[in-house]
């Protein structure tokens, strides 16, 4: 069943993505990138997978996987073809990406400024993590663990909530002991 909106050619959904890549200036994972480019009712899953890999494909995205979480951004090529294909797409389209970008872009900045790994040595593991403020580390920590899934959960609870450990970390350190 064919899509209501207006974005529907493989040019339209490439510009529209492009679009939003340059607007946000940032890497963002494939789920990320759906949620700022599916506000057009046309646009097709497989079709914006397809697009998605045939622009990485050409050199106009870049995928990043050093966090083992493919991330897309723009290239410089990438931005030169958008300038002159932007006004393939409706500007009310482009305006109603933006705004889903703005909403997404918080919680991007926000994962951005968390790090975490798991490191193995010698069979032995350690939990890393560090909080950035984005002008800099601000928090870090390494933790031996006893197995791979314990520094995984330590890792992905530092991920979840590493404003309230590094806030309860500092009241920690600053409450005067009776």
């Amino acid at each position: 069943m064919p899509g209501y909106g207006f974005v529907r050619t493989e040019l339209e959904i490439k510009t529209l993505t492009l679009h939003v890549l340059d607007y946000i200036k940032l890497s963002v994972s494939f789920d990320e990138l759906m949620s700022m480019v599916f506000v057009d009712g046309a646009i097709n899953y497989f079709e914006f997978a397809e697009h998605l890999n045939g622009m990485v494909n050409t050199g106009h995205v870049e995928i990043c996987s050093d966090t083992g979480i493919d991330r897309y951004s723009i290239t410089a090529k990438g931005i030169r073809d958008l300038n002159a294909i932007r006004s393939s797409v409706p500007s009310y389209v482009l305006r109603k990406a933006e705004k889903a970008t703005d909403e997404v872009k918080k919680e991007v900045i926000r994962k951005n400024l968390v790090t975490v790994k798991v490191v193995e040595d010698s069979g032995k593991f350690r939990a890393v993590a560090s909080l950035s403020d984005g002008n800099g580390e601000i928090f870090s920590f390494s933790m031996s663990a006893a197995s791979r899934a314990d520094a995984k959960s330590i890792t992905s609870s530092f991920y979840k909530h590493a404003e309230k450990i590094y806030n309860e970390f500092l009241a920690s350190l600053f409450t005067e002991r009776k």
